[in-house]
């Protein structure tokens, strides 16, 4: 009889075993997948970010071959979000430079954008994003 219930503790202590091993990687599994979802988003946000600077700064070039006098400080609104145009600097049709910047939640993107050129076709010396 007592063979029985030596037994029997020992297959409830496996059982118990096996569950905790079960569960914490069940645990591990939970918080793999909340962080790469997190790490999802984040980079989600970024391309966001990263598409509405270049979406101000393409609409600056626009204004620029409307009117080579266009001095930007504007805020561009597309659905919900926002990016925001600089002061462009330089005259006339040559060496044109402006920053433009998008920012949602506590990621922001920062383009700066110089021109050689705007008419009769517009060249681009440099396009670039600046780190802060």
């Amino acid at each position: 009889m007592a063979n029985k219930n030596k037994n029997g503790y020992i297959a409830l202590i496996s059982v118990i075993i096996i569950s905790a091993v079960v569960l914490i990687l069940a645990l591990g599994l939970a918080f793999i997948s909340i962080s790469e979802k997190q790490t999802i988003i984040s980079h989600n946000k970024s391309l966001r970010n990263y598409y509405l600077a270049n979406a101000c700064a393409n609409y600056a070039i626009l204004q620029l071959q409307k009117n080579s006098e266009y001095a930007g400080n504007e805020t561009i609104s597309l659905d919900a979000y926002s990016c925001q145009i600089e002061s462009v600097f330089g005259k006339g049709n040559t060496n044109r430079s402006f920053i433009t910047s998008s920012q949602i939640d506590d990621q922001k993107k920062v383009l700066k954008i110089e021109l050689d050129q705007i008419k009769p076709v517009t060249i681009i010396k440099s396009w670039g994003e600046l780190y802060e």
